[in-house]
């Protein structure tokens, strides 16, 4: 009997591991690319934010682990009324340094998946997710920047 629950319980983790959905987009420096294949099969930390009051917290969060970590920041901007997009792009711009351009990733489809990958229950916070090289979600988190939060990131990305 116990083998059998031991085992249920590990079927249930296994069809319970979700990857990250496919984020099609284009970067701050203009590229055309998608998560998770951009990760180049490398674990790394992604960053979303879903509305424009979370850019206090993924703002905080990436410039506290862009030297770091490998990291990717979304925006998600599907929401955003087209008229405006490029003032919000402008926006974003001028708040995120060049050098993390390439890997900072407007993405204007897709939310509802993204939401439900990240555990998404407040709307104006940061949310984390830590993926494995084959884009498998290893951890999760939303909130803003925690030491503990960080020391959990170290180990998922281990």
């Amino acid at each position: 009997m116990r083998t059998k629950l031991c085992l249920l319980a590990l079927w249930s983790a296994i069809l319970s591991a979700q990857s990250l959905p496919r984020c099609e987009g284009e970067t701050l420096s203009g590229k055309k690319v998608a998560l998770p294949d951009a990760a180049a099969g490398q674990p790394a930390l992604i960053i979303i934010g879903f509305t424009h009051a979370s850019q206090n917290q993924t703002k905080a969060w990436g410039q506290r682990v862009h030297d770091q970590f490998p990291v990717w920041s979304i925006a998600v901007l599907e929401d955003v009324p087209r008229l405006v997009r490029g003032m919000a792009t402008h926006g974003i711009k001028g708040s995120v340094p060049k050098e993390q351009y390439d890997h900072f990733l407007l993405v204007y489809n897709g939310e509802k998946d993204l939401k439900q990958a990240a555990g998404f229950d407040q709307p104006d916070d940061a949310y984390l997710l830590v993926i494995d090289p084959a884009g498998a979600i290893k951890w999760r988190y939303h909130g803003p920047v925690a030491d503990a939060a960080l020391d959990q990131i170290q180990a998922a990305l281990k």
